[in-house]
């Protein structure tokens, strides 16, 4: 799909189950398995996808990954078990056994939540009393 600021978002599965709804009609969502999806966000770069498991709503474009999910955007690397991409709301969030890595840090939280039209990006523990963990890598001349 595309949408009308000339991002796309393409996905592909080894296997596609559609699934049916309460009267055995065929419903708008469909089980993925071996999924791999690629985000192209105009004049910012490609974000592509990995997961075992998807459902993928064919009119609202709303992919909920799960089972081992793994994030690549230029040398950005995030590790988790969701990823939920939800175009309705404009938001995706990445949670559970959250690892970020890139050259200069390591990072692990609970939940990333990014907001799709500013890029503004929030950091979420489950546990109120627990920290982000933040190791970084800086090399002073």
């Amino acid at each position: 799909s595309i949408d009308k600021k000339g991002n796309t978002f393409y996905i592909n599965a080894k296997r596609a189950v559609i699934a049916l709804d309460e009267n055995n009609n065929n419903s708008n969502k469909v089980k993925l398995e071996g999924v791999v999806s690629i985000i192209n966000i105009k004049n910012k770069g490609i974000i592509n996808v990995y997961s075992d498991n998807a459902i993928y709503d064919k009119i609202y474009h709303d992919t909920l990954f799960f089972n081992n999910v793994k994030i690549e955007y230029l040398d950005n690397s995030i590790l988790s078990e969701n990823l939920d991409l939800l175009f309705t709301k404009k938001t995706s969030t990445i949670y559970n056994n959250v690892v970020y890595k890139n050259n200069i840090l390591n990072l692990n939280t609970d939940k990333i939540i990014i907001d799709m039209i500013t890029g503004d990006i929030k950091l979420e523990m489950n546990n109120k009393k627990e920290k982000v963990k933040l190791i970084t890598k800086y090399e002073f001349n």
